[in-house]
This record gives structure tokens, C-alpha cells and sequence, in this order.
């Protein structure tokens, strides 16, 4: 055989193992993930202000959750349980400070994404996918405290932020320093500092985010991959081109339903970033917040849009599956309360759409249970892979496709100060000093008035504190049996 025909033999070959593998590989994974998004904050969840047509069209598409719930309402360790599969308490990552542990602590056990990179898979991340400061991380355009195995490739976005051009103002109490030549310790993490944008956006993040996904999908159509993308709005500061808030007049944005001397029956340790405590105590300031929140949910959701439109028009929406979620909840005044790490039901619980290329179950909505960690077993079973032996989470593929009515009892959710466990029908907060919290969420689903002081709640307070503390036993157990 000549050289020139042992070539062409080789090639053919070659060709004909890639065309077998890509056959046999299961479906793609777009993963998209937005910053400090409250559920209520879409329209698909009943918002009736917010206008967030891409996801709604996703929902439309696919399996909407409504009882899903982060594990730990802070970006960091939420992230980690996320990409591990794994509780808080079990991968050591209890805080924003404990993300660069992630990866000693997981140690050989494989992530989400590299689940699916052992499977064949390119798996990419674009922007914040793992923890990321923000603004310092996406000012400065670098990585934070990721997990290299993670990924074949991995690209940040290096945006402008708080220094975006635009009508500024700030709305609440921190001291900030504004120094262009500064990433972090400006004060701008957790101010709600808002920014109409005079440019129509095209150097924010979640734009390059967006303009980056387009291009790898272009790049990577013909292979298996798992994409994740993260989206930075709408995380403080609130930054949006001004277009996105011309729907929102402060003046007509309605607050969140409340009643007098609410923070009265919730223990000291849940009364985080208070309205009087930030300095949002006028409705004026509440309704600019609103405006500027909504703006940046409104901006982000555009560009989760033009990746799915990008999806579908390289035929690729027939073979992939598409997950929309948050890293944890967020608070708009709900008690008073703004912002994360707060236990309460629009902290700790998240959006979750999942689209099966089958669509089977398209439009429909799921009640039942469903956590953070679920995500990774849930896609490792639609794609027919094991679920490695160190997830914790438990698969919700039956329930997407209607085969259970769901999978777990209560959903488990941690801070610092205590935890939470939520059933369908109640929610029960025990902090570290002891103090407690019940909710009926049939009878009173905004959790207004707190049950923990009525004598006829006692049998159901034991209960709850039994399971917690086995809920406990069990994920530090877990913790260090993987280490």
C-alpha cells in the first residue's frame, strides 16, 4: 500500500471513530446561571411588573420547578454544592471566603462539568460559574477562585461595572471609594448602586458573556459539549443601558405586600440587611431599587435570549439540553429585608427551568421538592451516565418526565447563623443560638407570623428538630468520608 493511500486510510478512520463517538454521545448541555435572581423576579413566576420573555419562552419549552431551593444563600458556597453535587457542610465551603478550598476539598472527585468532560465532553465556562467577586473580579477580568479541572477552556469577561457610562446614583448607606485604578474593598459588593447605562451595553458583561456563548457554540456544534454560562446581573451594582429601564418608572413600582412591626416575631439572627440597616428607608429609595433590579433582570434576560435564538438557529435546541437557574434567591423588601443570606423563602429559594431536547413535558410546572445539588445527578441521568458515588443530590429525571411526583421530603438550605428545612407544606428556621421560626406556607406563604411560640406547634417543632439534626449527622458524615 502506497503512503498516500495508507493516509487517506488513516483519515478515514479516524473520521469514521469521531462519527461513532459523537453518535453514541448524549445530549449536549447549555447551562445558564444568573447572579442573586429571585424567582419572583420573573414573569414566568408570576412577577407581573418584570418582563423576562426569553426565559418565559424557555419555561414554555420545558419544566418549570417551583419549590427548588439553593443550598446556601451566598454566591460562593452556593456555587460549590452546586458544582459538586455535594451540601455546603460536606465540601467545606461555608462562606465566599471558604471558594478557594473548593478544589483541595473535592480533590479527585470529579465536578459537574468534568463529570461530562470524563465523558467525552468539551466543557467550557464563560464569566461567573464558580464564585467570583463582583464587581472586582469582572473589573479586573479574571477568574477568582475557579476549579481548573473543571474545564477544557474557560474565558472571563472584563467589563467596566460602577464605572459604566451613565446616570449614577446610590442608594443606600455604604461608604465607597471610587477609585478607577481599584478592583476590590471599594464598598460596591453589596451597595445598591445603580447605573443607567448611556451605551447600549455592548462592553457589560453579560453582553461579552452572551457574545462569547454564540461563538463557542459556532465552534463546538458538531461535538458534544457542556457549556455553562454565567450571567452577573442582576448582582449589584445595577447596571442596564438606559432602554432597559424606560419600562420601569420608579414611581410606579409596587412594593412587596407587607404588615406592621414584621420583624417582631423573627429572631435577631434572621433580620439581615434590613431597610432601616442599609439605609433604604424611604419608598422612594425601595421603588428606585425595584426599577434598577428589574432593569438589570430585563438586560440579563435579553441576553439569555440571544444564546437561545443562536441555539435553535444552529439546529442545535433538537439535541441539547437547556438549564436555567440561579446560584440562590434574593430579598426586595420582603420583611424588610434585602439582598441574600437570609433563610426566608425569597432567599433561599431559586428559579429552575430544565428543557429536554424531547420537549415531552414541555410547559409544564413541578411542585415537588427539588435542591441545588439535584442538578448535577439530574443531568448525569437525561445524558445516561452514572451519577458518581460522591453526589448527594438526587436525580429529578423522573419527575421531569412524569414518571414520580418527586423525590425528596424536605429541601435542606444552610447560613452561618442557622438552617433551614422546608417540606411542602411548612418551613422550619433553627438559628445557632437556639431561637426558631416556623411557617405554615399553605395558610401563610409570605411567612408573616412565625409558629414557633404556639404551644399546639410543639410536637411539630420536635419533628422538625429531630430531622435537622439528623439532616446534620448525616452531611458532616459525608464530608468526612470524601476527604
Amino acid at each position: 500500500m502506497t503512503t498516500k493511500r495508507m493516509l487517506l486510510t488513516c483519515l478515514i478512520l479516524v473520521w469514521g471513530f469521531a462519527q461513532i463517538q459523537s453518535a453514541s454521545a448524549g445530549p449536549n448541555v447549555l447551562f445558564l446561571i444568573a447572579d442573586d435572581l429571585t424567582a419572583k423576579a420573573l414573569s414566568c413566576y408570576g412577577n407581573p411588573q418584570c418582563q423576562t420573555p426569553a426565559i418565559d419562552q424557555l419555561a414554555r419549552e420545558g419544566v418549570r420547578f417551583t419549590h427548588a431551593y439553593c443550598q446556601y444563600p451566598v454566591c460562593g458556597p452556593s456555587r460549590a454544592a452546586l458544582m459538586s453535587g455535594m451540601y455546603p457542610e460536606s465540601i467545606g465551603v461555608m462562606g465566599n471566603g471558604g471558594a478557594s478550598n473548593y478544589t483541595k476539598n473535592l480533590g479527585e472527585r470529579p465536578s459537574m462539568s468534568q463529570h461530562f468532560q470524563n465523558q467525552g465532553y468539551y466543557a467550557a465556562r464563560v464569566s461567573k460559574i464558580y464564585h467570583m467577586r463582583v464587581p472586582g473580579d469582572i473589573t479586573a477580568g479574571v477568574d477568582g477562585p475557579d476549579h481548573l479541572a473543571s474545564w477544557t477552556e474557560r474565558f472571563n469577561c472584563h467589563a467596566p461595572e460602577w464605572m459604566s457610562k451613565g446616570e449614577h446614583e446610590h442608594l443606600t448607606n455604604e461608604k465607597l471609594k471610587f477609585d478607577p485604578e481599584g478592583h476590590y474593598n471599594l464598598g460596591f459588593g453589596g451597595a445598591f448602586y445603580v447605573v443607567r447605562g448611556s451605551t447600549n451595553g455592548s462592553e457589560q458583561a453579560d453582553t461579552l458573556a452572551a457574545d462569547r456563548a454564540i461563538s463557542l457554540l459556532r465552534q463546538h456544534r458538531d461535538e458534544p459539549f457542556f457549556l455553562a454560562v454565567g450571567f452577573v446581573r442582576p448582582h449589584v451594582p445595577l447596571v442596564a443601558p438606559e432602554k432597559y429601564f424606560e419600562p420601569y418608572p420608579s414611581a410606579e413600582m409596587q412594593l412587596t405586600e407587607s404588615i406592621p412591626n414584621d420583624l417582631d416575631d423573627i429572631p435577631p439572627a434572621g433580620r439581615t440587611h434590613t431597610s432601616r440597616g442599609c439605609g433604604l428607608n424611604t419608598e422612594e429609595k425601595q421603588q428606585k431599587v425595584l426599577s434598577a433590579y428589574y432593569a438589570a433582570v430585563s438586560f440579563m434576560d435579553a441576553q439569555v435570549g440571544r444564546v437561545l435564538n443562536e441555539l435553535k438557529a444552529l439546529g442545535l435546541s433538537e439535541k441539547t439540553i437547556v438549564v436555567f437557574t440561579s446560584d440562590h434567591g434574593y430579598h426586595l423588601g420582603e420583611h424588610t429585608l434585602w439582598q441574600k443570606m437570609s433563610l426566608h423563602e425569597e432567599s433561599a429559594r431559586i428559579p429552575l427551568i430544565i428543557r429536554t431536547p424531547d420537549q415531552l413535558q414541555a410547559g409544564t410546572t413541578r411542585d415537588a421538592l427539588a435542591e441545588q445539588i439535584d442538578i448535577y445527578p439530574t443531568l448525569s441521568e437525561l445524558c445516561t451516565f452514572e451519577i458518581p458515588a460522591h453526589v448527594q443530590g438526587k436525580s429529578l429525571a423522573g419527575v421531569i418526565r412524569g414518571e414520580q411526583a418527586g423525590v425528596r421530603r424536605m429541601a435542606y438550605s444552610v447560613v452561618s447563623k442557622g438552617s433551614l428545612l422546608r417540606t411542602r407544606n411548612q418551613a422550619y428556621l433553627q438559628y445557632r443560638d437556639g431561637t426558631e421560626a416556623l411557617y405554615d406556607m399553605q395558610q401563610d406563604p409570605l411567612q408573616f407570623h412565625n409558629l414557633a411560640a404556639d404551644p399546639a406547634q410543639a410536637k411539630t417543632l420536635e419533628r422538625f428538630r429531630s430531622a435537622l439534626k439528623q439532616k446534620q449527622s448525616e452531611t458532616q458524615t459525608a464530608g468526612r468520608k470524601a476527604s
